[in-house]
């Protein structure tokens, strides 16, 4: 893969897969603005259509050459496409547009949203659009139907509405690989980290396909990084562990960009950081990779490999090696609260967060044996409850 940097603040640019195009390796993503979750739909707050400009105008002058936004977005298409009317002459045509629609019921209101997506941005054309979420069977049934929302984006595609397709995904991995293997994108928007890799199989398989690979909140979801535990920080040092993470990702060629859900404008310096020195993995890094394994070593959770899938399905719904692996941050780098952020959001049957909490476990022993480690997961589910709650469940 060719890199190039450019001029502007060290930014570095990747090729996006087969796309033909070229991205910054951050992308502005749009989805967390200033005030824009509690205010009214139809409200575009004067703060926050200046926020929104100011952060833009900031990611650009950066060098990100690609905004991406979501229907599913409070707010967000409205206030980068107001932005976009008001940016000065000279940063036209420096920037590419990726929007994402969610999975429609019946699928022909793909095309009403996707129509909307444009109005509201003030264009005519995306560079990129992604089916946003494939994370179940039924979101796949409801794509790949012969009349289904990827047969209307194609026919969208056609018509000059749409550059390239792709979709995210928040689902299992098997899931995962089987849409990737029908071949039928371009791009793919995805969860991985330095903390949570289990994801690796889809990328590679994504690579191999030659699909251009946006990471999806390497920050938040990542680990809550930009407020990260003192525990951490010693653990990363004198890496921030936001520049920890970045770097691990770049280090990877199989991964194009980052996007990044600015807020504020001063919050594009942190990232500039993660830009230099070259290259991506050297000493400090390496350091910094070293005390983060040690500081597992002990704790009884080393020897789970966290996504070997193995103990896999519980009949509860309970997600195990996502689990093991919250409990994993909480213990050894005192990463409680993005454990409690995340364990507090699961629900068996949630698109995005799915799993049930660890205390519904019944004991029923089905995971122990298929458990290559022998852990004692009965007892680690109910452990993970305990801290991340601070609810003292004795065993069922």
């Amino acid at each position: 893969m060719a890199y190039s940097r450019s001029s502007c603040k060290a930014m570095e640019y990747r090729s996006f897969g087969h796309t033909g195009r070229t991205v910054s390796v951050f992308t502005l993503g749009g989805m967390r603005f200033l005030h824009v979750w509690d205010q009214p739909a139809e409200v575009l707050p004067d703060d926050s259509l200046e926020n929104a400009f100011q952060v833009i105008v900031t990611a650009i002058e950066a060098g990100c050459n690609l905004i991406e936004t979501a229907q599913g977005y409070p707010k967000s298409e409205g206030l980068i496409g107001h932005a976009l009317r008001h940016l000065p002459p000279r940063m036209r045509g420096r920037y590419q547009l990726m929007g994402k629609g969610l999975i429609t019921d019946p699928p022909g209101a793909m095309r009403d949203n996707l129509e909307l997506t444009l109005r509201r941005l003030g264009v005519s054309r995306l560079d990129f659009y992604a089916v946003h979420g494939i994370n179940t069977a039924a979101d796949y049934q409801k794509t790949f139907a012969p009349q289904g929302c990827l047969a209307v984006l194609e026919q969208a595609r056609a018509e000059g509405l749409i550059g390239h397709l792709g979709f995210s995904s928040h689902a299992p991995l098997p899931l995962m690989l089987q849409t990737l293997s029908t071949a039928a994108f371009d791009f793919f928007n995805v969860h991985y980290y330095a903390l949570q890799s289990g994801n690796w199989p889809a990328l590679a398989l994504a690579a191999a396909l030659g699909m251009g690979v946006l990471i999806i909140s390497p920050n938040d979801k990542g680990g809550m990084l930009y407020q990260p535990s003192a525990r951490l920080q010693r653990l990363t040092a004198p890496l921030h562990p936001v520049n920890y993470n970045e770097r691990w990702l770049l280090a990877h060629p199989e991964v194009h960009t980052l996007s990044l859900g600015l807020s504020d404008p001063a919050q594009m310096a942190i990232h500039l950081q993660s830009l230099t020195p070259q290259p991506w993995w050297g000493a400090a890094e390496r350091a910094a990779e070293r005390r983060l394994q040690a500081a597992v070593q002990g704790s009884g959770l080393e020897r789970c490999r966290i996504h070997c899938q193995r103990c896999l399905p519980c009949p509860e719904k309970i997600d195990i090696p996502e689990l093991l692996r919250l409990l994993k941050l909480a213990v050894c780098y005192d990463m409680v609260e993005f454990g409690r952020y995340r364990y507090g959001n699961m629900q068996p049957d949630n698109r995005w967060v799915p799993g049930a909490k660890g205390v519904a476990c019944n004991r029923c022993g089905e995971c122990l044996p298929r458990c290559p480690e022998g852990l004692a997961i009965p007892d680690r589910m109910l452990e993970v409850h305990n801290l991340l709650t601070g609810d003292e469940r004795d065993d069922p």
